[in-house]
């Protein structure tokens, strides 16, 4: 692992780890609005922006006929997306008195757009691997979306009840998109081999199956009108996400350092 991963790692876990006393010690208190609308909000734009800085970074360091070039530029739009959603996420409360940003709202629309790129990225990478998915990668592939999909709508069922048209909408595409990211991530990951070359993208897996598990409580928790119920949990899901991908674009870098 290269020095940046290190310093990558070291950055995030501060930040992580300062998130976990300072939710403690706030809630239920008056400081709670700076945990809940400042703290977490920094933490989320400044781990993607810094992600999806990493993902270019690492692009640039590709031969132009690398193939896995645009691989890495679509990540790193796609971070770009979610980071300008948490920037829009940060500045309702400031606008609004400490209000949460109603669902949905323009953020949304930024968060949604990360997962097309993601997918493509993973189209793009597991298509250069050149090779193909037997039968059972793709009965595990299908077998996944429907899965992801029957339990977003399960777990989302008692929401839809009450929830209006706009909204119904909303979490409905959360949860395709969600459903196809996590089975596009395990289709990439059935015919994944070892080896120095597919190391960065088995952080980046790892990452996206971490962004999918805050993703669907996300959408859990505003489907049901209750933004503040997935607690410090659910704030660092994305963080290590970001995280995992980071160190994944560090590790490609190097990678591809090494070969010049």
């Amino acid at each position: 692992m290269s020095r940046y991963s290190f310093i990558v790692i070291g950055l995030w876990f501060i930040l992580c780890a300062i998130a976990i006393p300072l939710r403690a010690f706030t809630i239920n208190t008056e400081q709670a609005v700076f945990y809940t609308h400042y703290y977490v909000s920094f933490m989320l734009i400044v781990t993607s922006a810094g992600a999806a800085f990493l993902c270019y970074r690492t692009m640039v360091s590709c031969d132009l006929n690398d193939k896995n070039r645009k691989g890495w530029l679509f990540l790193s739009i796609g971070l770009c997306f979610w980071s300008v959603g948490a920037m829009l996420d940060s500045i309702y409360p400031v606008l609004h008195q400490g209000a949460v940003a109603p669902f949905p709202w323009y953020t949304d629309i930024s968060f949604l757009l990360l997962e097309p790129f993601v997918v493509m990225a993973l189209f793009i990478f597991r298509k250069n691997l050149n090779v193909s998915m037997s039968l059972g990668n793709w009965i595990v592939t299908i077998v996944t979306f429907f899965g992801a999909l029957s339990f977003g709508i399960w777990i989302n069922a008692k929401g839809f009840q009450t929830v209006e048209p706009i909204s119904l909408i909303v979490t409905i595409t959360y949860i395709i998109l969600d459903s196809l990211l996590l089975a596009m991530t395990v289709a990439t990951a059935s015919i994944l081999a070892g080896g120095l070359i597919a190391r960065p993208w088995w952080f980046a897996l790892a990452g996206l199956f971490i962004f999918y598990l805050g993703n669907i409580n996300y959408t859990f928790v505003r489907n049901i009108d209750e933004p503040l119920l997935g607690g410090v949990v659910l704030d660092l899901t994305w963080p290590i996400a970001f995280g995992l991908i980071a160190i994944a674009a560090t590790t490609a870098r190097t990678i591809y350092k090494a070969f010049d």
